[in-house]
Order: C-alpha cells, then sequence, then structure tokens
C-alpha cells in the first residue's frame, strides 16, 4: 500500500485501499502481472489479477500499525511495532476476506482459529436441545419476524397528558 502511495496511485489511505471493479476493469488494460497488498477487494477484482499471473494479498495492520506503514519516518527505528492478535470483528472480517480467495495474514488467534470446530459444534448442539426440548413448541421463535404494517389495524390509544405544573401564589 506504501508504493501505491508512494507512485501517486492513490491519494490518501485511510483504513486501506479496495479494489472494486472498476479498479480490476483498470488493471485488465495494463495487462501487467502485479503483486498487490490491499485491504479488501471484489471477487472480480481477485479474478482480475489472478487472471494476469499475479497475487492479492490482505495483511492485518490496526491503525497505529497502519501508520508506522504508511509513515515510518515517524516510528522510532530501534523500536519493533508488534501486531496484536484481532479482536472478534476484525477475526470475521479477515475470515470473510479469506473465504473471498483473497491470502490473509494475521496473528493466530487460537480461542477462534484452535476451537472452530468446538464452537461450531456448541452452537449446533444448543439448537438440537432447543428443539427437542419439552414444550418447545410453546418457545418463542427468535428473531422475531418483522411483518411490515402488522399493526395497521390495531387502534393507536393516546396517552393521558400529564397535569401542568404551575406554581403556588405566595
Amino acid at each position: 500500500m506504501k508504493d501505491l502511495l508512494d507512485a501517486g496511485v492513490v491519494s490518501k489511505i485511510g483504513d486501506g485501499v479496495k479494489v472494486l471493479g472498476k479498479g480490476a476493469d483498470r488493471l485488465k488494460e495494463l495487462g501487467v502481472k502485479l503483486d498487490i497488498e490491499v485491504s479488501d477487494a471484489s471477487k472480480a477484482a481477485i479474478e482480475t489479477v489472478r487472471d494476469l499471473g499475479g497475487s492479492i494479498k490482505v495483511e492485518y495492520r490496526t491503525p497505529l500499525l497502519m501508520r508506522a506503514h504508511l509513515q515510518p519516518h515517524k516510528f522510532s527505528s530501534n523500536k519493533e511495532l508488534k501486531t496484536p492478535m484481532p479482536h472478534n470483528k476484525a477475526l470475521k472480517k479477515l475470515e470473510r476476506l479469506k473465504s473471498k480467495g483473497l491470502d490473509v495474514n494475521y496473528p493466530d488467534a487460537p480461542w477462534f482459529t484452535d476451537n472452530y470446530e468446538k464452537i461450531q459444534a456448541e452452537r449446533d448442539e444448543k439448537k438440537r436441545r432447543m428443539r427437542e426440548a419439552q414444550h418447545a413448541d410453546l418457545l418463542p421463535v427468535y428473531p422475531a419476524p418483522r411483518i411490515p404494517y402488522m399493526n395497521r389495524d390495531k387502534p393507536r390509544v393516546r396517552n393521558e397528558l400529564l397535569p401542568v405544573k404551575f406554581k403556588w401564589p405566595n
């Protein structure tokens, strides 16, 4: 991403660089093999880069690590910043990117990666117990169904107004 910024391909990088459909078309026009690092990409862009013989990858970076990557002159050269384990929301996003076909690199999150099958088995077991429980047919369904204009025919009841406060004369 730093090379893209230095070359003037992108003007600024906030949370990262995303390659989408139009960008994929422009890459196809170049006809050059590219090995690029981005923060997100569309499926069309991934296929285009791969068809040209290049690779596209995602590196997990926190905002501080992103600043250090883009502006290394502002950080001390004798201290190295370590990449922390991603939090749950970031981990889910990274896994979603991996399912798109991107090469994703992030530190191991053992609570998730090592126990994924166990977590899925627990969720399935919980759902099974809820389905097969005594009086399961009486349990409400969550999330509640959202039906537009469901209560349209119900009369609206207006709340009574509270009494007006007034001052007693002295």
